[in-house]
């Protein structure tokens, strides 16, 4: 009984559906070195958590922008009492 792997788990020189097999055969006969061991949802994952503090430091800047904002905004109304 030989044991294969599905093809959606070899790995690809771009991770990508397009991107050329490493090494097929290898993979496909279950060499674990030309396989995809991470789930997707955890790449997904590991992929978001390199931009949650951009995201973070985005916000925090709009934030600012904003706050100045309404104090301006407050000093021009008290101006015009």
């Amino acid at each position: 009984l030989e044991m294969t792997v599905p093809e959606a788990c070899c790995q690809r020189e771009l991770q990508s559906r397009e991107g050329m097999f490493i090494n097929k055969e290898a993979c496909l006969t279950g060499i674990e070195r030309f396989q995809n061991q991470q789930g997707c949802y955890t790449v997904i994952l590991n992929s978001f958590e390199t931009y949650v503090y951009l995201a973070g430091a985005l916000a925090i800047g709009v934030l600012a922008i904003e706050l100045f904002a309404m104090i301006f905004a407050m000093c021009l109304f008290r101006g015009i009492q």
